[in-house]
């Protein structure tokens, strides 16, 4: 009340001289919001929690809360706000809610929250199962949108951050990452194939254009940031180049063909780099997506990925 009085004469006094050093600055709206009544952000977030949480309230109304929060937490302040407020524990704890929304919307929270902000990822990371459960999620949840939404907030989380990388290393996302990959890169099963696959862990076994295309991404992403020969090694170990090549031959979005391009590189410029049958289907692969269209080397239309494409093929060629 103080500082808003303040704000208010020396503004009456000062009003007939616009240019007064004097004039203070608009007063906090936060403060302006707790004056006449209105809940400040904080208390937004508390509320949105307290409706998550309740027994009592529908799937439906919690999804608002969730849609509620995510957008209070795009805010940087906000998301740095979440462990003053207690409130990161019980988010994470909704990654293991029965519900499949609920669970979808926590991944999202949690992503926006990290995302670009090294504050919120050490947050985070004091909680030691939140990337196992983001993880356990984006490999095996039922809920094509859990799984989305779990690899958005790992990509937010392990970006150019050490001990993000280190957690999602530790909690098997290598293995889960790439069992994505690899699984992606293949066939449906058969129908003599599905009949030995229990119909709980069919969708895992089934090709979708969305979490290929996402999980090559979050590899990429992971592959962005230095230390590298360590991150070969285990793409190496996983048999992940295979995976890669046949993704080439098949995938059919020029942003994703970009980002296998992009992972390519990194392994060429390696001390491991590819064997001559690798590079042989590399460039195989290069040429279907250019006769395709999906690489445009057009300068003046997408001058970086032509760039891209340029240096895997010299890379490869040498």
């Amino acid at each position: 009340m103080e500082k808003l009085l303040k704000w208010s004469l020396e503004n009456s006094q000062d009003a007939a001289n616009e240019n007064s050093e004097r004039r203070q600055k608009a007063p906090d709206p936060e403060l302006l919001a707790q004056l006449f009544g209105q809940p400040d952000d904080s208390q937004l977030m508390k509320q949105s929690m307290e409706t998550i949480l309740n027994p009592e309230i529908s799937v439906e109304d919690k999804e608002t809360a969730f849609d509620n929060l995510e957008m209070l937490v795009e805010n940087l302040d906000n998301a740095n706000n979440l462990e003053n407020l207690r409130l990161w524990e019980p988010l994470i704890e909704q990654l293991i809610n029965p519900s499949p929304v609920l669970r979808k919307m926590a991944c999202w929270v949690i992503g926006t929250a990290v995302q670009n902000n090294p504050k919120s990822q050490a947050a985070l990371l004091v909680y030691p199962n939140a990337i196992p459960f983001l993880v356990n999620i984006a490999a095996k949840d039922p809920s094509k949108e859990a799984r989305l939404k779990a690899m958005y907030a790992l990509s937010s989380a392990v970006r150019n951050h050490d001990t993000g990388y280190e957690s999602f290393k530790n909690a098997g996302g290598w293995q889960a990452l790439l069992s994505i990959i690899n699984k992606e890169a293949n066939s449906n099963l058969t129908e003599a194939e599905k009949q030995q696959v229990s119909e709980g862990e069919r969708h895992l076994h089934q090709n979708d254009d969305d979490i290929r295309r996402r999980s090559i991404f979050l590899l990429a992403g992971i592959l962005s940031t230095e230390p590298l020969e360590d991150k070969i090694d285990i793409l190496r170990s996983l048999s992940a180049v295979p995976s890669l090549l046949e993704l080439l031959h098949v995938e059919d979005s020029s942003s994703a063909i970009e980002k296998i391009v992009q992972i390519l590189i990194v392994i060429a410029k390696s001390k491991a780099g590819f064997t001559d049958e690798e590079k042989k289907g590399i460039l195989t692969g290069l040429e279907r997506s250019k006769s395709d269209g999906l690489l445009e080397l057009d300068e003046s239309q997408d001058p970086e990925l032509g760039a891209e494409w340029k240096e895997l093929e010299e890379l490869i060629k040498q």
